[in-house]
């Protein structure tokens, strides 16, 4: 049986700790089987041939930017089949700049609501598909921050949260959005979870098997 190869590039604003938030998960990589590469230089974008040869690129890089080149390797390689994955803001409030790799994640992080919000994490009842990713998993509540994004219907949804307005907040109703999606990109699958801002919300246990059943699922078969 061939081992598949996770390459997980990481670094950027260190206030998601992007470090520890990735060591949370390696080990479970590692127990499904993959040889897990780390970078910690967005210039591993640069190699054509890795990224080819990658089955899953995890990204966790807040803040970043990437050129031309990094932009247009990745997401060819996706489009070719590499799986893609993040969560929080090391993969929807980054590359602000990039329209093509947006576009291949399919959302972008706008705005929070100061500090920790506790909210309810809503589980798709019926996903049109990829469920198996949130199979057996029922609502749960979390305490952290509460990502208000913008999404496309070409994302699976398989949970969201609902934001509801304070006195002083210029909307005038719950908005529901999109916690944890899939996407295809070409041949290749994408994986975003919002949640994740700190390694706490990673072992959160419906969201540790969310994060890691979904990196399994992005990675090529």
């Amino acid at each position: 049986m061939r081992t598949r190869k996770a390459l997980v590039v990481r670094g950027g604003w260190e206030g998601h700790d992007p470090v520890g938030c990735t060591e949370a998960v390696l080990p479970g990589l590692e127990r499904a089987g993959f040889e897990v590469e780390v970078a910690e230089e967005l210039s591993v974008y640069e190699d054509p041939g890795l990224l080819a040869a990658t089955d899953l690129v995890v990204h966790s890089w807040s803040a970043g930017g990437l050129t031309a080149a990094q932009e247009a390797n990745l997401v060819d390689a996706v489009v070719a089949g590499t799986g893609f994955a993040g969560w929080h803001g090391g993969v929807v409030a980054t590359n602000v700049a990039n329209p093509r790799y947006l576009r291949m994640v399919g959302g972008r992080f706008l705005w929070h609501p100061d500090g920790f919000q506790e909210f309810t994490v809503r589980i798709a009842a019926t996903p049109d598909r990829d469920g198996e990713i949130t199979e057996g998993i029922t609502d749960y509540d979390v305490r952290t921050e509460h990502y208000w994004v913008l999404t496309d219907s070409l994302n699976t949804v398989l949970a969201t949260s609902v934001l509801t307005p304070g006195a002083a907040d210029p909307w005038d109703g719950p908005v529901e959005f999109p916690v944890v999606w899939t996407r295809r990109w070409g041949a290749g699958r994408v994986f975003v979870c919002t949640l994740g801002h700190r390694v706490a919300d990673l072992r959160v246990p419906q969201t540790a098997a969310i994060v890691g059943r979904g990196l399994v699922w992005a990675a090529r078969t």
